[in-house]
């Protein structure tokens, strides 16, 4: 695709017709990602599954994520982004239907697992598509517009189950999420038409030179950071409602009120700061972000008021807004300039690679820093991650060992850290 630019001509129509349709698909995914925690659970539980086995449930799709990231970014840069955007939104489809109808554990974590390779198909190649399409001093506000529809889809996705499931059983809020996502499907397949890659051969501009990707040490320095901010967020989800629950007596809905405020901005700002990166440059933006990250993290356990508390959460929130567009960017115009065009996908799928290890290894590290505890907590720690009722659960109900000064090291840690990564960034 080559988009001209001017206002009027037919590319431009494409190109924003693109992006629109590209943003719903990423959002229609993390809506998918996001949708089962508020019902799987407890439906599990009446098929008879353990809590390991409700564990593994979950743990599938981002397992499969860290297992085909990279692979696809790989193949779509040989073979083009427009089959494995189709292939991920037809599977994505089938999968969720499946896990509707699924009536055992096994069936449960197949489903799935096979949601996790839809999305690493659709995230790696969608994104890849829309960032070679967009013009270079574009790149930032084209990239904020598509990952703040993957926030609002993460954001939205329990909301979304939940309330489908009380209306219509277990069973509806996934035939309505694959109903949506065929809808999306036709669009896609329409606006691909259209669609001519930079590379129409891809064999020249598919071949990736891990070698030269691995010496970008701008792409190291992303990567470190990009994994550091990402163990934050997946330390912060289990560590902080203990944390509010022993220090303020937080209510469920006190820690729901804290994690909505570092939602919105995080999805409100992307569009913003990809834009002011495109004009002021990626780097440096991304390393005043990190710091700013960094030090309002560490300072969280200082707060001794809950208005105070949700301002910090809002400014976090800013934060990953700021570092999402610009970082995302820069991975992948450091790589293109290191092996050539046509290596976006293999940029999206080393970023989205490095967000799903941090994100993944925060809670294992949360159960590592409160040692000796780790082995009574971690597995429900693991189950629950990132669903702020269901993390406070513990909380309230008064399970042993675990006071908020242990449990709020690690992201003091983490946050020292994360300095080490800006360190490197900007010595480049």
């Amino acid at each position: 695709m080559q988009p001209s630019g001017r206002p009027g001509g037919r590319s431009f129509d494409l190109a924003t017709f693109l992006l629109a349709v590209v943003s719903m698909v990423l959002f229609v995914d993390a809506l998918v990602y996001g949708m089962i925690a508020p019902v799987v659970p407890s439906y599990a539980h009446v098929m008879g599954a353990s809590d390991l086995e409700i564990g593994l449930i979950f743990s599938a799709y981002p397992i499969v994520q860290l297992l085909t990231l990279m692979p696809v970014g790989a193949l779509s840069d040989r073979y083009g982004r427009k089959p494995f955007i189709l292939l991920g939104l037809v599977t994505l489809v089938i999968s969720t239907v499946a896990f509707a109808i699924s009536v055992n554990v096994p069936q449960l974590i197949l489903t799935r697992g096979l949601q996790g390779l839809a999305a690493s198909c659709t995230m790696t190649a969608g994104l890849a598509l829309i960032s070679e399409g967009a013009p270079p001093d574009k790149m930032g506000g084209t990239l904020g517009i598509a990952t703040a529809s993957q926030g609002a889809g993460i954001m939205a996705g329990p909301l979304f189950g939940g309330s489908l499931a009380e209306v219509g059983g277990y069973n509806f809020p996934f035939l309505v999420a694959a109903a949506l996502t065929l809808a999306i499907l036709s669009l896609t397949v329409i606006a691909l038409r259209g669609y001519r890659p930079q590379c129409p051969g891809r064999v020249e501009c598919g071949r990736t030179d891990w070698g030269e990707v691995l010496r970008e040490r701008t792409v190291f320095a992303i990567v470190l950071i990009v994994v550091i901010w990402a163990i934050g967020i997946g330390i912060l989800e289990p560590a902080y409602p203990l944390h509010m629950s022993e220090n303020f007596g937080a209510t469920a809905s006190m820690i729901g009120a804290f994690f909505t405020a570092m939602s919105i901005p995080n999805v409100l700002s992307p569009p913003f700061f990809g834009r002011l990166s495109d004009r002021i440059g990626r780097k440096m933006l991304v390393v005043v972000a990190a710091l700013l990250f960094a030090v309002l993290f560490s300072i969280l356990s200082m707060m001794d008021s809950f208005t105070l508390l949700l301002l910090v959460g809002t400014l976090l929130g800013l934060t990953s807004g700021m570092l999402w567009a610009p970082s995302l960017s820069l991975t992948i115009e450091s790589i293109s300039r290191r092996v050539g065009k046509g290596s976006d996908g293999i940029a999206t799928g080393i970023y989205n690679s490095a967000w799903a290890i941090g994100l993944a290894g925060g809670p294992f590290i949360f159960g590592l820093l409160v040692d000796p505890i780790a082995h009574t907590h971690l597995p429900g720690l693991l189950r629950h991650r990132g669903r702020g009722r269901d993390s406070v659960h513990m909380a309230d109900h008064g399970e042993p060992g675990l006071s908020a000064s242990d449990a709020w090291s690690g992201p003091r840690r983490c946050a020292e850290s994360m300095d080490h990564g800006c360190a490197v960034l900007k010595d480049l």
